[in-house]
């Protein structure tokens, strides 16, 4: 957090209807047009707010941005905090992530906003690493720290929990983003998501097993 997002959190607490309006005019705004052609002006507009309460809740667009993209990593990340989740097998909790994480990587507002941050991230590596620590970064993390627990239980066998996390998610995705991309299929309906998370869960057990005699 940068000095001055700290400043922004300091004082009285801020109108949590004007800080859901801000975010979800900054979200219309980010998935629809390039990142850098987002102005403050423009957020404040939508969410019908002068600008100096938009700035009483974000200090920059920087900070506006990762708020944004942590809101929709937060939606996905709900279920590793559910009272359920400590009770449930590594098979079940790994399907959930899967879903979850796959549902919102393939949707449309997701998708938008990472075509249009493509080339902000290129020239821009404080925004890139801000971007990734707030969203993708956070998935691997949480995917991370469940492989590393399962390790220790010995439900599995792991050189490394950060790699074997890459693994998972890459077998979760596939080649859908990149498909997607392209307008080679259709937008994943939930069912597909779901097997897909399944197979991909499934495959990776398969392969990280611990092995009988080990």
């Amino acid at each position: 957090m940068t000095d001055a997002s700290r400043r922004t959190r300091a004082g009285r607490p801020k109108d949590t209807a004007k800080h859901a309006a801000i975010l979800d005019a900054a979200l219309g705004l980010f998935r629809s047009q390039p990142y850098e052609t987002v102005t403050m002006e423009a957020v404040a507009a939508r969410a019908g707010v002068s600008k100096m309460t938009l700035y009483s809740h974000f200090a920059d667009k920087e900070t506006m941005f990762e708020t944004v993209v942590r809101a929709m990593s937060d939606e996905m990340m709900t279920g590793l905090s559910s009272p359920n989740h400590s009770a449930a097998s590594l098979r079940e909790t790994l399907n959930t992530i899967g879903i979850a994480f796959l549902t919102l990587v393939l949707d449309a507002s997701v998708r938008m906003i990472r075509h249009t941050l493509s080339a902000s991230l290129h020239t821009d590596q404080a925004l890139a690493r801000r971007f990734y620590d707030a969203g993708p970064g956070r998935t691997r993390s949480a995917v991370a720290e469940i492989i590393a627990g399962a390790t220790e239980r010995g439900e599995l066998a792991t050189d490394s929990p950060e790699w074997a996390a890459d693994d998972l998610i890459s077998l979760w995705e596939g080649g859908l983003p990149a498909q997607l991309a392209f307008g080679l299929i259709e937008p994943i309906k939930a069912d597909e998501i779901a097997r897909r998370a399944q197979r991909g869960t499934e495959t990776f057990l398969r392969a990280y097993a611990r092995p009988v005699n080990g």
